[in-house]
């Protein structure tokens, strides 16, 4: 693709827009090395895995990219027999890790109707490492070191390391604390100078402290000395750490050839982990700008609805443009700063966005062509440093685009024939469309010569078009009008700022009788569409009036419709009931047996099971109310993005996606996406959605949810307790949260040994209703917290 052109229509300013969005250093290669395609299927390809991904980042939970590091170095190394640092094993781990929970993810998506499955076929390359994460997790810490019981031997110096560091740190203590030294000291404190412990002596005391000297305080007051006493536990020492370095060395090569074994499948899977961080990064870039993909074609046509530049923040203007089916040129005219050089770029920089495998910010139903070469002279581009004018530096972009042109190139040309005298500029613009367009290319080429309104109008195969300015506030209203020339304003604008209507007259009198014709008929045409306009938006206002009738309508239909549910709503009540005296009466149960110190762990969950067994009693005679209710009630006629109340729960929504064949609806409810009957669906509006709201309050589905959402706290913390302790803990606080409205919570189990962690993570494998858990980020508590989500 043309540089030129991917520098002006400032292509690279989008992809730092999209870098914002990626979670690992791992895609920023992905990211720079973005460019235009001009393979169909592959783009459309790309285009395709863009869509797949936004559809489940709207209809999925969010996947769990964290934890993907750059860790191609560290494979790198292991090629060449280096071995890794404990840091680096440790970053590999958390990648395949994370590898691993995202196979799982996406193999656990409901994609029946086969909405997702390039990324699934894609997401299923990822390889399994169990193995390798079992054994580098048994060796490596959450901080990178090589854990104590990573071999029997590590274990028995490291044990020996602390008590001779205890010995000597005793034997120096005691030398500090004897009455015979104390007055020597300098300060009451062991230290180390050179990996081995000393003691600061008062330096004129040197000689009253038998040792060796390892270091002096910068004033020289001080001598750190290592007393005779501790030289051999010092030798001890250092050889034992040096026994340490060795068995860790040891430990790490091992585990280094490990990865070298697999370091071919790691390559792979770090490359697909990448890839889809990329595909989902220009998802989350698509909803940003409210993107779409775009139609593809290879017959050279641009179709764009309400299309707007993407580097453009605030209220933005949508346009229109159309190209290469009737019309393979366009011409666009109007005042300056109206809009007809961003019209130009939003169109290059959509190309280009397409041809990149981006989503572009139109509407749905846009058309794009694949074209081989994307051309732009566009701006003031003078060059000081050659010496050229406007004019040349327009000219030699032009002369480039000449030679290169084919039937298979967009050109972008702004301000044509700028720069020279208009007589002479307008010529050479005619002249140069008239080439352009024999040679099959699609232009869009804006000017304010009116010469070129008319060689639109007498050109077949050339079209006009123009960004509409407002005459009264003299503004630019940035709408592009397809088909219609811009009208020359400068009377008019001449004549609010003020002057004379003797000279405006005056210059009225030496145009030409064609211009002054052409400008009263361009008059007339833009007096006939604003006319339009008007009568458009009053037929609005009417088809609005009408809905608000309708709305008004509905409402009193659903009040009847509320009488005939009062009783059904009376059930829910009971029914809430029965289930909070049963989850009363089972804790009370489980805590005198906590209470009890006979009370085994069998006994306790013998009570947790009959808890269970009651509740599923009380959902099956509930769930047969709802049905009940189901059949009574009709199928609401619904439509995607409505406001809805799920009659059986009692909460509000929204609609995401409508299911016809399967009587169903995908509904947003709080932080929850879930398929409902159409049955136990009622559209809320206007006052109707206050009164859901009062209704609510009043009457809850779940009254033991609310209470225990109240009662329990998102967080739990273990720090102090036995394993066994903590085990019965967690598994009641697990099935109390079940009956909450918690999505996440944390578990606090400090780092210490393992013990605790190891016993949570234990519970969280084997817990059903738990889709994952994850040590918490550094502001979370780090290691020492686990992150569940249901």
């Amino acid at each position: 693709m043309d540089k030129h052109a991917l520098k002006v229509l400032e292509f690279n300013k989008v992809k730092e827009q999209l870098r914002k969005h990626i979670s690992s250093k791992l895609t920023e290669t992905f990211v720079d090395n973005l460019e235009p395609k001009t393979e169909m299927d592959y783009i459309r390809a790309r285009q395709e895995e863009v869509s797949q991904a936004k559809q489940i980042l709207v209809k999925e939970e969010r996947p769990p990219f964290g934890g993907i590091y750059d860790i191609r170095d560290s494979l790198s190394k292991v090629e060449k027999d280096i071995v890794l640092y404990g840091e680096e094993l440790l970053n590999i781990l958390n990648t395949l890790v994370t590898g691993h929970r995202l196979s799982n993810y996406f193999a656990n998506l409901d994609d029946e109707d086969n909405e997702y499955y390039r990324i699934i076929n894609l997401a299923s390359n990822i390889g399994s490492f169990k193995e390798l994460e079992r054994t580098i997790k048994g060796a490596i810490d959450e901080r990178g070191e090589v854990k104590d019981d990573a071999s029997v031997r590590l274990r028995e110096i490291r044990k020996n390391i602390r008590r001779t560091s205890e010995g000597i740190r005793d034997q120096l203590n005691s030398i500090i604390n004897s009455s015979r030294y104390r007055k020597y000291i300098q300060e009451s404190v062991i230290t180390i100078r050179d990996n081995r412990y000393v003691i600061p002596i008062k330096a004129e005391a040197q000689h009253q402290v038998p040792g060796i000297v390892h270091d002096q305080s910068a004033s020289g007051q001080t001598l750190f000395i290592e007393p005779m006493p501790v030289v051999k536990l010092n030798n001890k020492l250092r050889q034992l750490s040096s026994q340490e370095e060795e068995e860790v060395y040891r430990i790490l090569k091992e585990l280094s050839l490990k990865v070298k074994e697999r370091v071919d499948d790691i390559k792979d899977t770090v490359q697909i982990l990448a890839i889809l961080d990329f595909i989902f990064a220009k998802a989350k870039y698509s909803t940003e700008i409210s993107g779409s993909e775009p139609l593809l074609n290879s017959d050279g046509e641009i179709k764009l609805i309400k299309a707007r530049h993407p580097l453009i923040t605030g209220d933005v203007v949508a346009n229109d443009v159309q190209l290469g089916r009737d019309f393979n040129t366009l011409v666009i005219t109007g005042p300056n700063t109206g809009g007809k050089t961003v019209t130009l770029k939003t169109v290059g920089l959509l190309i280009l966005m397409s041809q990149s495998g981006l989503h572009i910010p139109a509407l749905s139903g846009s058309s794009l062509a694949i074209y081989q070469q994307v051309y732009s002279d566009i701006g003031d581009e003078q060059s000081i440093e050659q010496n050229l004018s406007t004019f040349s530096s327009h000219m030699n972009n032009i002369i480039k685009i000449i030679e290169e042109v084919d039937d298979n190139s967009l050109v972008l040309l702004d301000e044509l024939g700028a720069g020279t005298d208009p007589a002479e500029g307008a010529a050479l613009a005619m002249s140069l469309l008239d080439y352009l367009h024999q040679k099959g290319a699609k232009t869009i080429a804006t000017t304010h010569y009116s010469e070129l309104k008319t060689y639109a109008y007498s050109n077949e195969g050339i079209e006009n078009a123009s960004v509409e300015f407002d005459v009264e506030t003299l503004q630019p209203t940035y709408r592009l009008q397809m088909g219609l020339p811009g009208s020359s304003n400068a009377f008019q604008i001449a004549s609010k700022l003020g002057l004379r209507e003797d000279i405006i007259e005056g210059a009225n009198n030496l145009l030409a009788k064609d211009n002054i014709e052409l400008d009263n008929i361009l008059k007339e045409i833009e007096q006939d569409r604003k006319e339009y306009n008007d009568k458009k938006e009053e037929a609005e206002q009417i088809n609005q009036e009408v809905k608000r009738l309708k709305e008004e309508y509905e409402e009193k239909l659903k009040s009847l419709e509320e009488r005939e549910e009062k009783e059904l709503k009376e059930a829910y009540r009971e029914a809430n009931k029965i289930i909070k005296r049963a989850q009363d009466r089972a804790n009370k149960i489980i805590d005198e047996l906590k209470e009890k110190k006979r009370a085994s762990d069998r006994e306790i969950e013998e009570a947790r099971s009959g808890l269970r067994e009651e509740r599923k009693g009380i959902k099956s005679q509930e769930g047969k109310l709802v049905e009940e209710a189901r059949k009574n009630r009709g199928v609401p006629d619904l439509e995607v993005g409505d406001k809805v109340k799920i009659v059986s729960l009692s909460k509000k929504g929204e609609v995401l996606q409508l299911f016809p064949d399967k009587k169903q609806a995908l509904v947003q409810a709080g932080i929850m996406k879930v398929n409902v009957d159409l049955r136990d669906l009622e559209e809320v509006k206007g006052k109707q959605q206050d009164k859901d709201d009062s209704n609510f309050a009043k009457v809850n589905y779940s009254k033991v949810k609310g209470n225990k959402a109240r009662n329990i706290s998102p967080k739990l913390d273990l720090r102090g307790m036995r394993a066994l302790d903590a085990k019965m803990k967690v598994e009641k606080y697990l099935d109390d949260v079940m009956l909450t409205n918690l999505s996440q919570i944390e578990i606090v189990h400090g780092k210490g040994t393992g013990v605790l962690k190891d016993v949570v993570h234990e519970i969280l494998d084997n817990y059903p209703s738990v889709q994952e858990y994850r040590f918490g980020k550094p502001q979370e508590g780090g290691f020492g917290v686990t992150i569940v989500n249901f």
